[in-house]
């Protein structure tokens, strides 16, 4: 059998690595060898190896969770922060507090995706966006939700909506039709399963609640609506709130609960199938539910205020309410002015 000999002692080995406190590597510098030579030699003398050298990390499970999962840290990026050099050591931390490991798919996506809360009354507002422009979509592992628009308060809208839950996207294209357009989109947690199928009518959940049926409204009107602020006889103020779409289930369905809160409504036929517009024909028979009357419409518009996230719908709301009192010489000259705004900032 085969039997190293060594040409050093054991005395040297034990200045160097015992009272010296060299490295394997250091050692093996200085008597021009190598470190498994190194660790042979102390085996054989009998020199107890040194514990470990274990760093102290200062950080809780909760923060290291959050850095992880919340916040998408790479381990390296983690170590980083705590001024550690090599990542596995904090692999090592996560292994000790259970905390489990991304998949390869979920370390790739670099995009923020967080559980929606289950809030009732963000839930209607989602789905009254869902309901009017905005269209859901199952993307692999997400849920896509996705419209396209020309105004900049749709792209804000958005991001107020679904912003703490993704990171709402856009680009420029020429639309065939409509010209040039932004795309937006937000690709979502799959917790937001229930939008990826449009409500052919309002959940009985949402309308039986005063809040969450305001909250759906609110954001549906946020998509449909047409303000108006016209002149009615010599110098008397004239409201309208008209909602136009094919959705005439909801539309009955708005009309019914609009009763129920004592704001009447009108509902008709505006224009059938076929009909021809500037972006091309309808496909479907389009509907029109208005509320005129005066009393109607603020109280309408009171109740779906502190729910609307539409900056321009916002802005004619609170103008209207603003000069409800007022005539029309009074209140004409700042709605002229927000018109002008929405246009100047419309995509030309």
């Amino acid at each position: 059998m085969y039997k190293q000999h060594f040409y050093f002692t054991k005395e040297q080995l034990e200045d160097l690595y015992v009272s010296q406190k060299l490295s394997l590597s250091q050692m093996a510098a200085q008597l021009n060898c190598s470190s498994v030579t190194i660790l042979r030699a102390l085996a054989k003398y009998g020199i107890s190896r040194r514990p470990a050298y274990r760093k102290k990390i200062p950080i809780a499970k909760d923060v290291l969770h959050d850095l992880y999962w919340n916040q998408k840290k790479k381990p390296i990026e983690i170590a980083r922060m705590f001024g550690i050099k090599n990542e596995r050591t904090i692999r090592k931390k996560m292994e000790k507090f259970c905390i489990k490991r991304r998949t390869l798919s979920e370390a790739m996506t670099t995009k923020m995706k967080l559980p929606f809360t289950g809030d009732l009354i963000e839930k209607a507002y989602l789905l009254g966006l869902r309901t009017g422009d905005f269209h859901a979509k199952r993307v692999k592992k997400c849920v896509r939700v996705q419209t396209s628009t020309t105004h900049p308060a749709q792209y804000e809208m958005m991001c107020q909506s679904f912003g703490k839950y993704g990171e709402p996207r856009r680009y420029l294209y020429k639309n065939a039709v409509h010209g040039p357009e932004w795309f937006i989109y937000v690709d979502l947690h799959p917790s937001f399963e229930f939008l990826v199928q449009k409500p052919e009518r309002i959940p009985s959940e949402i309308m039986k609640d005063h809040d969450t049926f305001f909250a759906f409204l609110a954001a549906y009107a946020d998509c449909e609506v047409n303000l108006n602020l016209t002149r009615s006889h010599k110098n008397s103020l004239r409201f309208a709130f008209t909602l136009r779409s094919h959705d005439k289930l909801v539309l009955q369905d708005l009309k019914e609960n609009l009763k129920l809160f004592t704001i009447n409504s009108f509902m008709c036929l505006h224009a059938e199938a076929g009909y021809i517009t500037g972006f091309g024909p309808y496909s479907k028979d389009h509907y029109e539910l208005t509320v005129g009357r005066k009393s109607d419409f603020l109280n309408l518009i009171e109740k779906i205020l502190p729910f609307s996230q539409h900056s321009e719908k916002l802005a004619k709301m609170k103008h209207m309410l603003k000069y409800c009192n007022s005539c029309y010489s009074h209140a004409f000259s700042g709605w002229s002015n927000i018109r002008k705004e929405i246009k100047n900032e419309i995509l030309k």
